[in-house]
């Protein structure tokens, strides 16, 4: 079971980095795609808007994802004090929950 958990953490973080570098280009691309078009202000300011609500989103979005991780790990602490589901590993949810992307 070690492994699997090992694994899967490996997973997260690569698609984590992944993730943010995707939404880093976006947030540039749309940050940059004023001066690239030649667009007004008003253009201008709607692109920088989107692009900082990109942003937003896609940091929430990951901490959100953070937040479900930690409540897995303790619901298998729980469930290991517990000792109410015996058919399923000690790491089980919280496997679950990093393969979940």
């Amino acid at each position: 079971m070690e492994f699997e958990l090992k694994g899967a953490l490996k997973k997260y973080r690569r698609m984590r980095s992944w993730r943010r570098a995707g939404m880093a280009i976006m947030a540039f691309g749309a940050m940059s795609a004023p001066w690239l078009l030649d667009l007004g202000r008003t253009d201008g300011l709607i692109c920088w808007l989107f692009a900082l609500g990109l942003w937003m989103v896609g940091e929430l979005e990951m901490r959100l994802k953070t937040i479900q991780i930690r409540l897995a790990g303790m619901s298998d602490q729980l469930n290991a004090l517990s000792r109410r589901d015996p058919e399923h590993g000690p790491n089980a949810d919280l496997i679950l929950e990093l393969n979940d992307w």
